[in-house]
């Protein structure tokens, strides 16, 4: 099948987000069915599609049956199948292909609740067995692992051998989701995001192809990279099944401080570490209607790190920052000079609302426990200033494509394009994505 890919002056709305680079990229067809067979596009019946998992694969992809506990928004699949590994999952995604069969990829589970709801979800393809690590270069700080491996099992044997996974997810979060999803913290300014860390990834996708992207040594890439296609494509494109990613050196000293006060004292000491002889992992600033703290991150050497920690003011050690889950959650990307304070107070309507502002990022997170946020109003000032805004949860009565990503912008027709090329039979979590792709 022939690949479009994008000419270098017009790139798609989600490599706009997230970036661009380039890098060595290969695809691999498998052929599934006779040259002179045209694939299908009927639909199963809900209760034919149990059954036709287990006489077609069998054990290889452990097909189980959907609660409703496994509902994706509010749509409940019909059956999950979870590949044993990657040529199972291939074979699988191929199948979903022909027989037109809509699904949506799952690892641990966490970052389900962002996007729109699907437009239709007859299976979920969980990569719970997808949990090997098939190689780890110590030279070249890299691993290559399953996508389905929680990314706290994954730094856990790293750090035996010395190194850590510098990405940041709850327990359950796995690393393939995390890519999907572009998911980052505050240790971005210090170590940069899943699209700044990936360095070669595998996916397969609806017609039964297997894309292998980039490399595990970075100076070995050259041509287009595939991998920031995948990279924040939150399954619409293909099941990602294999990531390497870039490792660190375990720091022999790691330190959150934290001051609380007026919102002056915490923005101040924003401001002195962003201008100042200082290297943070991270640093934020909390704030709500009257409670403001101001939290910085430092890892390094014990002498360096105290040596930082000195020429600040008189801070509270070891504070363990707070976890919000609110019916309301909106990620707003600002140019750095533009993440000002009046703009985040001007969100703040009762002490139930929570602000997380990444200063040196332009990162502002809004945690709304009460009421309904203006979205559009708040999209409107984020786009005036030159950023954008995602709701990243909300009352499933209410989510759409436009609510949640905001209006496709000029480039959507590459976007589609794009779609077509990679999932032409669109059962790769259609809907959940901008414009509704």
């Amino acid at each position: 099948p022939q690949l479009l890919l994008p000419t270098a002056n017009f790139v798609p709305f989600f490599v706009v987000f997230f970036g661009w680079d380039f890098g060595l990229w290969e695809i691999q067809t498998r052929i599934m069915l006779p040259k002179d067979q045209t694939p299908t596009t009927k639909n199963l019946h809900k209760m034919e599609l149990l059954s036709r998992l287990q006489a077609e694969f069998g054990e290889a992809v452990s097909p189980r049956p959907a609660d409703a506990n496994d509902a994706v928004d509010d749509v409940q699949p019909q059956a999950i199948a979870a590949p044993r590994d990657e040529a199972a999952a291939q074979e699988l995604v191929h199948f979903c292909g022909r027989e037109n069969i809509a699904f949506v990829p799952r690892g641990g589970g966490t970052k389900l609740h962002i996007g729109a709801p699907p437009s239709r979800c007859d299976l979920i393809i969980s990569t719970e067995n997808l949990t090997q690590i098939f190689d780890h270069d110590e030279g070249n700080a890299t691993v290559q692992a399953g996508a389905g491996i929680s990314l706290a099992n994954l730094d856990a044997e790293m750090r035996k051998l010395g190194q850590f996974v510098p990405l940041e997810g709850k327990n359950a979060a796995t690393l393939g989701g995390t890519i999907a999803t572009n998911h980052f913290g505050g240790s971005k300014l210090k170590y940069g995001a899943p699209r700044d860390l990936v360095t070669g990834l595998h996916a397969v996708l609806s017609d039964g192809r297997l894309v292998k992207a980039g490399s595990k040594v970075v100076k070995n890439v050259s041509g287009y990279d595939l991998n920031k296609l995948f990279i924040s494509s939150f399954g619409n494109l293909g099941l990602i099944t294999e990531v390497t990613i870039r490792l660190r050196s375990v720091p022999e000293c790691t330190v959150i401080c934290e001051t609380m006060g007026f919102v002056s004292e915490s923005e101040d000491l924003a401001w002195q570490i962003m201008n100042g002889p200082f290297e943070p992992v991270g640093l934020e600033v909390e704030e709500n209607l009257w409670v403001n703290v101001g939290r910085v991150y430092f890892e390094g050497s014990k002498l360096g790190v105290e040596k930082q920690l000195s020429k600040l003011p008189a801070l509270d050690a070891q504070k363990v920052p707070p976890v919000f889950k609110t019916p309301w959650e909106l990620r707003v990307h600002l140019p750095i000079q533009s993440a000002s304070l009046e703009w985040r107070n001007s969100i703040v309507a009762s002490d139930d609302n929570h602000i997380i502002w990444q200063p040196i990022l332009g990162v502002v997170r809004i945690y709304c426990r009460t009421g309904t946020p203006d979205v559009a109003a708040l999209r409107n000032e984020a786009e005036k200033l030159g950023g954008f805004l995602i709701v990243e949860r909300a009352p499933i009565e209410v989510k759409t494509p436009d609510l949640i990503w905001g209006k496709p912008r000029g480039d959507f027709a590459l976007m589609q394009k794009l779609k077509q090329s990679f999932d032409a039979a669109n059962v790769c979590a259609p809907g959940r994505f901008i414009g509704g792709l």
